[in-house]
């Protein structure tokens, strides 16, 4: 089967919402219709069902009409129950996401949301690449040479760089079976190992009423896309840092991509209207300047982002103000200059360090460091430098940061 990625699988929820059959998709998405059938049914979420039953004496049963006219209601064991399934299931597109009657139906009902499909394929595609590939005895005498070298302070990157034809596996994977406990070596053996945290999963949840399709043609591809049309586009890439997990103020952060120029706004949450309200705010700060600096904004899938294709039209007018495109789902390095830039922060404010002591002027004057700092990349100019090429002073006038010489730039916490 072809391995359908995050696009695709909108692309089959909009052909359906779209009244689209299975063989008209297969021949849109250049797939076969027996694709199409497995990726649907194979993802289908059977857990929602309805609040309400019709009568609680009888189970959920096709022959419940004839039985309630019989008897008061069900047995705990009947030879005849065969489970009552929605005639509109049993055929394309097998779920009920556009179905009129949902809101209200009291069946069964079965859903299909693209986003969870994709989280759920990676996840099977790193279990099934999680099992062991080489047989104990190999596995044993690998784990008899590499352990007493980690326990000598080596990282794993380092032996494999003298010992390439030692390893039966990458680095990677040696790592991830340290991590899983299928080598003598423990997580605690490896270099930097104590001071790298897991990554948490998100504390909140998107709404389950979420509309999969918000971000159709707004995606990581259509960003591509655009680039090759407007390939001297000005690029912003959004993200957010958070402090200590006790306080709500976050710091929204703004990061140029073509000068590296960086700048963040403090804001009181994660809500999307707190950035919906950042970017107004913006807005009426730049004056004409917004749409120019703005032109496109990337943005990865957290939920404090959920609003920003509206917030990029102007309610009055209903010009659009910037093309909005997301991330993939999962792949932080779609936007990986905004996320290096995040480690110069983080000399100034380490991870564990709150937020809710600093106010805006204290950001301003952190980024105002950071942006003073020559990048190789830039071939040793700052990203003010960069950034004054592009666009009026008044911009970063505006937005207070300031060129600081560096022999006054200090990173340290």
């Amino acid at each position: 089967m072809k391995r359908l990625g995050y696009d695709d699988l909108l692309k089959i929820y909009k052909c359906i919402s779209l009244d689209y059959t299975a063989s008209q998709i297969a021949v849109k998405m250049h797939v076969s219709r027996s694709t199409v059938y497995r990726v649907i049914q194979s993802n289908i979420d059977l857990t929602k069902t309805a609040p309400r039953r019709p009568d609680p004496r009888f189970r959920n049963c096709r022959h419940m009409a004839e039985c309630q006219k019989k008897i008061r209601q069900c047995p705990a064991v009947c030879e005849r129950f065969e489970k009552y399934l929605c005639p509109k299931l049993v055929k394309f597109p097998f779920f009920c996401d556009f179905c009129e009657a949902k809101s209200h139906c009291a069946k069964e009902r079965h859903f299909w949301n693209p986003m969870e499909v994709y989280a759920k394929r990676l996840q099977r595609g790193k279990e099934t690449r999680n099992h062991l590939s080489l047989s104990e005895k190999r596995r044993a005498a690998f784990d008899g040479w590499i352990t007493p070298l980690i326990k000598n302070r080596l990282s794993v990157e380092a032996i494999h760089s003298q010992h390439p034809e030692a390893f039966p596996v990458s680095p990677s994977t040696v790592r991830r079976w340290i991590d899983a406990g299928r080598l003598e070596a423990r997580r605690i053996d490896l270099l930097r190992a104590a001071a790298m945290q897991v990554r948490k999963q998100y504390d909140r949840r998107r709404p389950s009423d979420q509309d999969p399709l918000a971000k159709f043609e707004h995606t990581y591809q259509y960003f591509l896309d655009y680039l090759q049309v407007h390939p001297l586009a000005s690029v912003i890439e959004m993200d957010t840092v958070h402090g200590l997990k006790t306080e709500q103020k976050k710091l929204l952060t703004f990061y140029h991509r073509a000068s590296h120029l960086q700048f963040g706004i403090l804001i009181p949450g994660l809500e999307p209207g707190f950035v919906t309200k950042a970017l107004a705010d913006l807005r009426a700060l730049l004056g004409n300047l917004f749409s120019i600096l703005f032109e496109v904004i990337l943005a990865d899938n957290g939920l404090e982002f959920d609003e920003l294709i509206p917030a990029s039209v102007d309610s009055g007018t209903g010009e659009v103000l910037s093309q909005v495109f997301y991330t993939r789902p999962y792949r932080s390095g779609d936007k990986g200059g905004c996320e290096r830039n995040h480690e110069l922060f983080r000399y100034l404010v380490p991870k564990g360090h709150g937020l809710a002591d600093y106010m805006q002027e204290d950001i301003n004057f952190m980024f105002s460091k950071i942006n003073s700092y020559p990048r190789e990349s830039l071939n040793w100019k700052t990203p003010i430098d960069v950034f004054n090429r592009f666009f009026p002073k008044e911009v970063l006038e505006k937005l207070q940061i300031r060129l600081i010489p560096l022999d006054k730039i200090n990173l340290k916490h």
